[in-house]
């Protein structure tokens, strides 16, 4: 095992078997529900909390870890052998999760050291991001190679999604730049970007006949990716596997990308953006 190890928080959406295969440590956030608590990702799966959150009446809340439980899995680490650990989170404006890391690291200072990055993103984009720097520590990559790296894709990574509704996000707060649009989206469905830490409405699309808000995130894909360039991606979807696909069959037809790896976004997220989300997350480098 490499002396250098990823940590992330559960909002990175990651299946298990991409945090086995590449020895990525998860630490979970909570969601409370119709009065019970769940660890994100360990004491309920993403289907079963699909459904509690379809007929519940209040909407579920969310809490960050505790700067202890950062400190115990960094702890575990080292007597595991890890001497550096690269920590990354989901955007400090829609989470107190970083900063719980960051004071963790303070903690452990004694046993490893900790290298903390606010990723700016969260769920396919945290996990895009979490995945490259795991994939390089698991090639040899040197420290300062994957942190170079990091900060790279933190700066140059992009996420556009759809919604079904805004309703979660304006409940929740985390609507950013977009709150201007709640209440007047009787036949409007905005196409989202989360960039630098904050979701805002990037592009309004008139008419929800057809898949016209689909195509419109599609075409704007297209024109974002820039195919000289290699391409790496994930896919974001909720309970809606089959729309994710078609977005990736007509997307393939204007980029070229080694893999779109899926991740299906957990209960945390899936709380505050609710049911039909879909979404491409993605960095380039030179070519």
């Amino acid at each position: 095992m490499s002396n250098i190890r990823i940590v992330t928080d559960s909002t990175a959406d990651l299946t298990p078997e991409l945090v086995e295969r590449y020895g990525i440590r998860v630490v979970p956030l909570e969601v409370l529900a119709e009065g019970k608590a769940y660890k994100d990702k360990i004491d309920i799966t993403n289907e079963e909390y699909y459904e509690i959150l379809r007929s519940a009446t209040v909407l579920p809340t969310t809490s960050q870890p505790s700067p202890a439980v950062f400190a115990q899995t960094y702890r575990e680490l080292a007597a595991e052998g890890a001497e550096h650990i690269i920590s990354i989170q989901i955007s400090s404006e829609l989470s107190g999760t970083y900063q719980s890391s960051v004071l963790a690291a303070g903690l452990v200072a004694d046993a490893v050291t900790v290298h903390n990055f606010d990723s700016r993103t969260a769920t396919m984009g945290l996990g895009l991001i979490v995945l490259s720097a795991a994939c390089m520590a698991k090639e040899g990559k040197s420290l300062d190679e994957i942190l170079a790296q990091v900060d790279y894709m933190i700066q140059n990574s992009d996420l556009y999604f759809l919604l079904d509704s805004l309703d979660n996000l304006h409940k929740g707060g985390r609507i950013g730049k977009a709150s201007h649009m709640v209440g007047s989206l009787l036949n409007i469905k905005p196409v989202l970007n989360l960039s630098n830490g904050v979701i805002s409405a990037y592009e309004k699309v008139r008419g929800n006949k057809g898949n016209k808000a689909l195509e419109r995130l599609i075409a704007i894909l297209a024109e974002k990716i820039d195919p000289h360039k290699k391409l790496y991606c994930t896919v974001g979807y909720c309970d809606n596997r089959e729309i994710a696909d078609y977005m990736v069959e007509k997307l393939k037809e204007h980029v070229d990308c080694d893999e779109f790896i899926y991740l299906q976004i957990g209960s945390v997220v899936a709380t505050h953006i609710g049911m039909g989300a879909v979404g491409l997350a993605f960095y380039q480098l030179e070519a």
